[in-house]
């Protein structure tokens, strides 16, 4: 935890060239909806279209993984619940990991990435979420998703201290405020909202693998996608 603690404020610390006020200060639209180490990915995967050198690479990669690894603190979170609920927030801002990006690059690299990240037809690309739901894992809510990970915690190898991270990453996105989408049914069009979670199969698939080691990632892959593979029951986690 130190040597992470270490690398990270190596990483963010204001030894990083200056750049312009504005630039810090406002992430593109197209990046708003990302986690702060999903940003950092951002830019790695434009590596060829800005020119980047294996050097500045290496450092975004290696700010990619301090940001993505960095403790989560803990919010209060407004409710209709008798329980508190509590919302998973990152340490490190989607705006710190923006600007601290875009000071690894040189000027005229600037220039491009921000032209490119608010072009109309640009569409991010973040390795972190091309990960597919395995198909034994489909038919399940995004925080069940993350339970199967925690309830496979023996056959995974994993230690206590990630069954907690994914016990809390489940309580997180249990809780996560839905959105409504409106949908018409029947032949009479009738109109009505239907709730939808905030976050994703996907993203809660892929924000479960990222508390596991890269051994851990490749057990649970084959794991999952083994013939006639059978998930454990899943219990109920408080959030107390």
């Amino acid at each position: 935890m130190l040597k992470r603690t270490l690398l990270t404020a190596a990483l963010l610390a204001g030894a990083l060239p200056a750049i312009p006020a504005l630039a810090q200060e406002q992430v593109p639209a197209s990046l708003e909806a990302f986690k702060p180490h999903e940003v950092v990915e951002a830019f790695t995967a434009e590596a060829k279209s800005i020119g980047l050198t294996q050097a500045q690479l290496a450092r975004l990669d290696s700010m990619h993984v301090a940001v993505r690894d960095e403790r989560h603190r803990w919010t209060p979170t407004a409710g209709n619940k008798a329980h508190q609920t509590v919302k998973m927030k990152p340490m490190i801002s989607r705006k710190k990991a923006y600007s601290d990006a875009l000071a690894i690059l040189t000027p005229t690299q600037r220039d491009a990435i921000i032209k490119r990240f608010n072009a109309p037809d640009y569409v991010p690309v973040v390795p972190s979420l091309a990960t597919k739901v395995p198909a034994s894992l489909e038919d399940l809510k995004p925080h069940e998703i993350v339970q199967v990970f925690a309830a496979e915690a023996a056959a995974l190898g994993l230690s206590e201290d990630q069954v907690k991270d994914l016990q809390a990453l489940h309580v997180a996105v249990r809780d996560e405020p839905h959105r409504y989408t409106r949908m018409t049914v029947g032949s009479m069009a009738h109109e009505h909202q239907m709730m939808e979670p905030m976050i994703s199969k996907r993203r809660a698939y892929n924000d479960a693998l990222s508390i596991l080691t890269p051994d851990q990632q490749e057990r649970a892959y084959k794991r999952f996608n083994a013939p006639g593979y059978k998930r454990p029951a899943l219990a109920e986690v408080s959030d107390k």
